[in-house]
């Protein structure tokens, strides 16, 4: 339930080097999501 930038790794190996795989997740607020996803569909 925290917003901002998250860094990672990949913790699934599905292929050569996968599992080295650097991650970033960005959590913005929910309003701000569903908001982007109208935007970039026809719903």
């Amino acid at each position: 339930k925290r917003e901002g930038v998250f860094y990672g790794q990949c913790s699934e190996i599905c292929g050569v080097n996968q599992g080295f795989m650097p991650i970033v997740i960005e959590a913005i607020p929910l309003e701000s999501y569903l908001n982007w996803l109208k935007n970039k569909t026809d719903i």
